[in-house]
């Protein structure tokens, strides 16, 4: 971003205006010459960015942004990253669920979670977590899970991936398929506390309305509980002030406490007066 001058300059002007009256009469006359730019030139990739980053400047001080929706949108189908990044930030902070052009970046992000690319992954995770509707969601949910149980995901891809599907689930429960309980499940498992931990958050939601599809998720969490507190068996990266990964064992016992103990407590039969 230091590279785009004009961007620089501008931001320099704001705040060098000693008034309000001063800054919003630059901001007017800058919103002016984007708008004629967007109308009477053909930009090339790096001016559209360097364009949406002033509106995104300008929009974040808290004025009103009521074009270049659609030039930010063109960005995510750019083929440089730093283009790509400003064209997923604009639609995260221009565009709510409901917006006319958000089905025009559907197809978009499919592309990016599609992709073999870990960066592009995370920039449409970020998205549809974000800005994602139902509409969005039902599209895109599938690939989601895909990128979340895929053996040659990252693991920070990994967890992106569920506290997505978190989101989207928070929003609208009936995006998640019943069916995907025993993968999701499965990665209670997974070598990587970020995403262990991740993903028992995204169980431990699924669970409050579905624990007979779930119910695979207490046994892991015991074995998983052993380990570290019995075993030890825990990266020393995961110590906080000896304690071994104190998060993701209250984690756990939250979620042990959705289901009754396997046995009959003796205690249950006496009676108490």
């Amino acid at each position: 971003m230091s590279s785009m001058r004009g961007l620089v300059q501008f931001i320099a002007d704001l705040r060098n205006a000693r008034a309000r009256e001063l800054e919003e009469k630059r901001i007017n006359k800058e919103l002016a010459n984007i708008r004629q730019k967007f109308k009477s030139e053909k930009l090339d990739g790096y001016q559209k960015k360097k364009y949406v980053c002033k509106l995104l400047y300008i929009y974040i001080q808290g004025y009103n942004v009521d074009f270049g929706h659609l030039e930010a949108v063109n960005l995510i189908s750019a083929t440089k990253y730093s283009e790509k990044q400003i064209g997923y930030l604009a639609v995260t902070l221009f565009l709510h669920e409901q917006h006319e052009l958000l089905p025009l970046v559907v197809n978009s992000i499919r592309k990016d979670l599609l992709d073999h690319n870990e960066l592009n992954n995370c920039l449409a995770l970020h998205a549809v977590a974000n800005v994602g509707g139902r509409e969005m969601g039902e599209a895109l949910s599938a690939d989601v899970h895909r990128l979340l149980i895929s053996p040659t995901s990252k693991s920070f891809v990994k967890k992106k991936a569920a506290l997505t599907l978190l989101r989207l689930y928070r929003k609208h429960p009936a995006i998640i398929q019943r069916e995907w309980a025993e993968r999701i499940v499965s990665l209670m498992d997974d070598p990587d506390m970020g995403v262990v931990l991740s993903v028992t958050s995204l169980v431990m939601a699924l669970i409050q309305d579905n624990p007979d599809a779930f119910k695979g998720s207490y046994v892991k969490a015991a074995q998983r509980l052993r380990k570290i507190v019995i075993e030890n068996d825990i990266s020393p990266d995961y110590l906080y002030y000896k304690v071994p990964c104190p998060w993701i064992q209250v984690k756990f016992l939250k979620l042990l406490q959705y289901y009754p103990p396997s046995g009959k407590s003796h205690y249950s039969s006496v009676e108490l007066y």
